[in-house]
């Protein structure tokens, strides 16, 4: 889309870091995306890697100045943002899809993509981010990886990685004209997630069965173990597991 500049690299260490290094730089303003072919240290959550075949997927940062009237909870921004990504995904293939939390997207129950956003303050606000999302195209194998998969071994077809960023552009226009819509954001985040019927957990560094009740405004989990109460968990606490 027009309002968004495309900056192409062959390879880079992240895109999350070569967009921390145009900023240390000031080679870069609002709305840029860095969008490489190959990253040699593409990062997950929590420093976890995410391996990539050259040129066979999307692999891009956005740089993105959060608007001067924003006013709602952080978490709103991963609302958007993962809903994009799930809305890309559903785009190009049928089969069903859904947002397992904190940041992954699962296409019939294997992860398809990743998102990574790195937030920026100014006098404790939200001021900016960093977006880095990777979604698996057209690659088919995957080394020493269980659930995973792609585009490609889904709809059996080469897909155009340009296209698939154009459309991931269109969608994050969508979705930031209502960041401050809130209620919208995450109803709508939680009618699309994983595990509501049923799924494992890692807790405690033991495994419990249970199931997603929701993700709260300010990003945890509302989730029931072994059918008790809900309870509320961070990210770093818990693990929803396949």
């Amino acid at each position: 889309m027009s309002t968004y500049n495309i900056i192409k690299v062959n390879a880079t260490k992240s895109t999350n870091d070569k967009v921390k290094m145009l900023i240390k730089s000031k080679k870069i303003i609002n709305k840029d995306v860095i969008c490489a072919k190959y990253q040699y240290k593409g990062r997950g959550q929590r420093s976890n890697r995410w391996y990539s075949s050259y040129g066979n997927n999307l692999l891009c940062s956005l740089y993105y100045k959060l608007p001067k009237n924003y006013n709602s909870p952080i978490f709103a921004l991963n609302f958007a943002v993962s809903l994009s990504v799930l809305d890309t995904i559903r785009f190009f293939n049928k089969k069903k899809s859904l947002i397992k939390w904190p940041n992954d997207i699962l296409s019939e129950d294997n992860k398809i993509s990743g998102i990574l956003i790195e937030n920026n303050f100014k006098n404790n606000n939200l001021s900016s981010s960093i977006i880095g999302v990777g979604i698996n195209v057209n690659q088919t194998r995957f080394k020493n990886l269980k659930n995973v998969t792609s585009l490609k071994k889904i709809v059996d077809t080469n897909i155009d990685v340009d296209c698939v960023l154009d459309q991931l552009l269109k969608n994050y226009h969508t979705y930031f004209e209502r960041l401050n819509d809130i209620n919208y954001l995450s109803k709508k985040f939680n009618q699309n997630l994983y595990g509501k019927s049923n799924c494992k957990f890692l807790l405690n560094k033991k495994v419990f069965k249970g199931k997603v009740e929701k993700v709260l405004d300010n990003g945890n989990l509302l989730a029931r173990i072994d059918t008790s109460i809900p309870e509320e968990f961070r990210s770093s606490e818990i693990k929803i597991i396949y």
